[in-house]
């Protein structure tokens, strides 16, 4: 090992390999372009999943779509809201296998895309009615990653049965089950978290992780 280090501080460009190229990044805003990638090792039927995406983005405008191999998949939007509303409606999944969605940006390449984040609608069931806030919601979320929204009318409160919040998952970990909260002199409260997604197990083969209780 040390004798390939050795080997490779001594490697140098050539003349031809050292000379530098300038290119110019197009002077558009960033394109609607979004880059998937299903969590397993199976191969993908691209073009079956495609159709079915389809059905359920239900985008205005057509989009097209290219395999990139290794079960990633480049979108391209006609259309920026038709991108946004299928971000917004992340996570996906066909056959039961989720599917990550980054939004790409001018400079990105897609081999440097690390697939390790997914947003999810989580349900905090159990709290009680009045605690069900925008405050309470950021408290909760932060404790799960980065959240994107709290499900609450224009007063900061949620009225229903549960407090929905969205919130920006590192997708390489196993799904909590819930947390204890502590209601001032109250003691100490367990409320359940339920995901937004499918009613069947995802499984992210690459990184051994079950991701479970989703509903």
């Amino acid at each position: 090992m040390e004798e390939l280090t050795d080997r490779c501080a001594r490697f140098k460009l050539s003349v031809k390999e050292d000379v530098e190229v300038a290119i110019h990044a197009p002077l558009i805003e960033d394109g609607p372009v979004l880059i998937g990638k299903f969590c397993t090792k199976r191969r993908i039927n691209m073009e079956l999943a495609v159709r079915v995406l389809r059905s359920v983005w239900r985008a205005k405008h057509s989009f097209e779509a290219s395999d990139l191999g290794e079960n990633k998949v480049m979108f391209l939007f006609q259309s920026k809201d038709d991108m946004e509303r299928v971000l917004l409606l992340s996570p996906s999944a066909f056959d039961k296998y989720l599917l990550l969605l980054h939004k790409l940006v001018r400079g990105e390449a897609v081999k440097d895309i690390k697939f390790d984040r997914s947003p999810f609608w989580i349900q905090i069931h159990g709290l009680p009615t009045m605690c069900q806030t925008k405050e309470v919601g950021m408290s909760i979320g932060a404790t799960l990653g980065e959240v994107e929204k709290v499900d609450a009318n224009e007063k900061g409160f949620c009225l229903g049965s549960y407090l929905r919040i969205r919130v920006n998952l590192d997708v390489s970990m196993p799904l909590c089950r819930g947390r204890k909260v502590r209601l001032g002199g109250y003691g100490a409260k367990w409320v359940d978290f339920r995901y937004r997604g499918s009613q069947y197990f995802v499984i992210c083969a690459e990184r051994s992780t079950m991701m479970n209780g989703i509903v």
